[in-house]
């Protein structure tokens, strides 16, 4: 049985926010049953079941960058699924950018969830890194021209000091650089839930870990057996990321934890002026964007240059009640050792203190096929997925559960209307499918291979020079 840790390492963005719903229950008991019956006038009934605390998993642990892949997996992609198919996963990542602008602004929510649409930047810190990056975005221009509507929004930026100037990163060789947007994450969910409470259908139970899950009988009921009681239902979403196989054993071999580092440094207001991530090759990175007044923190992520010479400690590791060694003191360094202008009066700190929210760990999903798995589950009639994000679900996440959505209203025989909000936007995009097909076929693979090859592609990132300057820092 694999659950999350009880005691996880403070996350910035769930201590600042002090958000009421976070160990929240909407009622003393768990209900008996749930999900639409014939006296509810069509009103299904929710409940959600959190593990620990409301969303203080990934979501609450992340990044907060709306960043799409415009271009950067195109190689992969095309080499794939071709020229088309690579083109419309990128489309479906790009369109999250105005389906967070229509939903925040339909909810009236923007500004409290610390919302931006922008640019963002892939900047080479290393001419290894350069060629990749500028490679990637030729190879999509070459196959679909400068005027498709994907192609025309990214743009080069080759002269080193331009580069440095818009990135504000010291040592820039170049940039790609493409619409992206950025969001308080925990915030964004925690107003959703509220806003779903105060309509009256959702219960909303923290610190209640499902576990186990029954298959469909005879009536047409599914049980959910917690600690506290067991519930009744129709139909069950498996919403639970890297942890789907604790009840979805067929996905133990798909799905695994990936343990990453973040920290909150204290900035001058608007001193960071687009999101961004540096790259000095395929693994090494760092990336970052700053929040608004009255916050100003910058978040910072990555520190690839330190973890690789530990990737037993990221990949496949659960340890987030644990932090990275030499961690915060990697992130207090990047101001001034990496960022361009940064004021000498101006002390690199954490926002907060290091075990309090200013430096924290969090686990993160890993697929097997770097895609997540959305849909019905096969041969588990009623059980639908959304899990196995890979780290990249601030893109993804959204649309997906547009599409979920209405396989559980058609599995309930509840009569709807999609909103208009979700006309416009593409389907789900065919890897990201849990067919049966896929889940077999994954099945088969060796993951501990790809485990060690993975961690031996670390550890040759490791011998490299931007990563062997103590304490694990690149070369400004």
């Amino acid at each position: 049985m694999v659950l999350p840790i009880s005691n996880p390492t403070k996350s910035f963005w769930i201590e600042e926010a002090s958000s009421a719903l976070r160990d929240f229950r909407s009622t003393k008991d768990l209900p008996k049953e749930t999900d639409y019956t014939e006296n509810d006038a069509q009103k299904p009934r929710i409940l959600m079941l959190e593990a620990r605390d409301i969303c203080g998993s990934a979501t609450g642990r992340n990044g907060g960058q709306l960043r799409p892949h415009a271009y950067s997996r195109y190689p992969a992609w095309s080499a794939r699924f071709g020229p088309d198919g690579a083109m419309g996963l990128i489309k479906h990542e790009m369109a999250h950018l105005l389906a967070f602008q229509d939903l925040l602004a339909e909810e009236d929510i923007a500004e409290e969830v610390c919302f931006r649409l922008g640019e963002t930047f892939d900047a080479a810190m290393s001419d290894e890194a350069w060629a990749r990056l500028k490679g990637a975005y030729e190879a999509m221009k070459k196959d679909h021209g400068q005027d498709n509507e994907v192609v025309r929004v990214c743009r080069l930026i080759e002269d080193t000091k331009a580069a440095e100037e818009f990135t504000q990163m010291k040592a820039c060789l170049g940039a790609v650089v493409h619409p992206a947007g950025q969001v308080w994450p925990y915030k964004f969910v925690h107003a959703l839930l509220r806003i779903v409470l105060k309509a009256g259908n959702l219960n909303l139970q923290a610190h209640t870990p499902a576990e186990s899950v029954s298959e469909r009988d005879d009536s047409g009921w599914i049980t959910v057996k917690t600690g506290r009681r067991d519930v009744r239902t129709k139909t069950v979403v498996h919403a639970t990321n890297r942890w789907a196989s604790h009840l979805l054993p067929e996905f133990g071999n798909l799905i695994f934890g990936s343990r990453a580092t973040l920290a909150s440094i204290k900035a001058p207001e608007g001193f960071i002026k687009h999101t961004g991530a540096q790259h000095w090759d395929s693994i090494v990175n760092n990336y970052h964007l700053q929040l608004p007044p009255p916050y100003n923190s910058i978040i910072v992520g990555g520190a690839r240059s330190l973890l690789v010479h530990s990737p037993q400690d990221c990949s496949p590791n659960d340890e987030e009640d644990k932090q990275f060694d030499g961690a915060s003191e990697f992130f207090q360094s990047w101001p001034e050792l990496d960022v361009v202008g940064w004021p000498g009066n101006y002390p690199a700190e954490l926002a907060k203190n290091v075990d309090e929210g200013g430096c924290w760990s969090g686990v993160e999903s890993m697929s097997i096929d770097a895609f997540p798995f959305v849909g019905d589950i096969p041969n588990r009639d009623g059980h639908f997925v959304t899990a196995g994000f890979s780290g990249h679900g601030m893109p993804r996440i959204l649309l997906s559960t547009a599409h979920i959505t209405p396989l559980i209203l058609d599995a309930l025989n509840i009569k709807y209307t999609a909103p208009s909000l979700v006309a416009p936007y593409p389907p789900l995009p065919k890897p990201f499918q849990a067919t049966a097909e896929r889940i077999s076929s994954l099945q088969k693979i060796n993951s501990a291979a790809i485990f060690e090859k993975n961690s031996k592609d670390c550890l040759e990132s490791a011998k490299k020079p931007f990563c062997n300057k103590l304490p694990g820092r690149p070369k400004s």
